[in-house]
């Protein structure tokens, strides 16, 4: 998979990031454009160097979002621009191939869900405790 990716600033809207990048799918479908080129310029990731080459990930390597959009991509797909907590992206899928996941990757895997899961649960009563002892007074104001 490959990338470019716009960081969202002051000047740079998300409305105007998605918008650039939509207008960089037109360019590279029309033939007008290359990806890796566009990344080379445009992407402000570690991965421009390389024309926003990722490599071959594992699944869950990407935050959810991105990860969403990639696996629902078929080779040499282009994606509409996607936000995430990261900026605005735009994401092409070379290939895939099928990687046998090992039985101690899937412990781990299994493990690192448990505890999310366990985490989840923590949280969820902590926060209930909190809710139930809160003390909250209501006062109007003065007239």
């Amino acid at each position: 998979a490959r990338h470019i990716l716009l960081r969202l600033t002051p000047q740079l809207t998300e409305a105007a990031a998605v918008e650039k990048l939509a207008g960089f799918k037109k360019r590279i479908l029309a033939g007008q454009a290359d990806f890796a080129a566009l990344a080379h310029e445009n992407s402000q990731d570690a991965s421009a160097k390389e024309g926003g080459d990722l490599g071959w990930v594992p699944s869950g390597a990407f935050v959810p979002e991105f990860e969403k959009v990639m696996n629902t991509l078929a080779p040499k797909q282009i994606s509409d621009p996607l936000v995430s907590r990261f900026g605005v992206h735009l994401v092409e899928v070379l290939e895939r191939r099928e990687a046998p996941v090992s039985a101690r990757d899937q412990r781990e895997m299994v493990r690192g869900m448990l505890r999310e899961k366990k985490q989840n649960e923590a949280y969820a009563r902590w926060a209930e405790d909190i809710r139930g002892r809160a003390y909250v007074e209501f006062r109007e104001q003065p007239q």
